[in-house]
């Protein structure tokens, strides 16, 4: 890996979380250690080089991001992936529902945060409609972290016009554009 991957991925993961800081202000609810220390684990050496490797190299070590990625997800509880059991556990008397755990609601605010700091890096938008459009349909999310969701979305201006899981944003205009 050169020197400039390095550099790149290093610069290209402050602005995430100097976006997502800026969002997660936004979202409200979400402690600022837990803002200031979004995504630490990129950092960590079984993440960084293969994310330097897969963002801002030649992509030429899948099984190595593939690693990365879980470990990504199982030190991170911001990923809905964190809450879910792969052989759908679930103890008796737990809340689980097919293997899904409800987020707490911190994390979930998190997660939003995270999103709308990478729309913000990848489209220059803070919406995020088409992204969620494309990918809320296929999250396993417990029904009251769905619940949880929905309303921390609407509370942001998205909405569904006919019922549908798909969503709009109504008006965007009191959050600040890409500087």
């Amino acid at each position: 890996m050169s020197t400039t991957e390095i550099k790149a991925f290093f610069e290209s993961l402050h602005q995430h979380k100097k976006y997502v800081l800026e969002a997660g202000l936004l979202v409200g609810g979400i402690p600022e250690e837990q803002l200031f220390n979004h995504d630490a684990s990129k950092f960590m050496e079984a993440e960084y080089p293969h994310y330097a490797r897969q963002f801002h190299g030649d992509r030429g070590d899948p099984h190595g991001f593939a690693l990365a990625w879980l470990h990504h997800i199982h030190h991170n509880p911001h990923h809905w992936q964190h809450w879910v059991f792969p052989d759908g556990y679930a103890s008796a008397g737990s809340r689980s529902e097919g293997g899904v755990m409800p987020m707490p609601e911190r994390y979930l605010r998190e997660m939003v945060a995270d999103w709308l700091g990478a729309s913000l890096a990848y489209t220059g938008s803070w919406d995020m409609s088409p992204w969620l459009n494309r990918h809320l349909a296929e999250m396993k999310l417990h029904s009251e972290t769905r619940t949880m969701l929905a309303e921390v979305l609407a509370s942001l201006g998205y909405r569904s016009a006919d019922g549908s899981p798909h969503l709009t944003l109504l008006d965007w205009s009191k959050y600040p554009e890409h500087r």
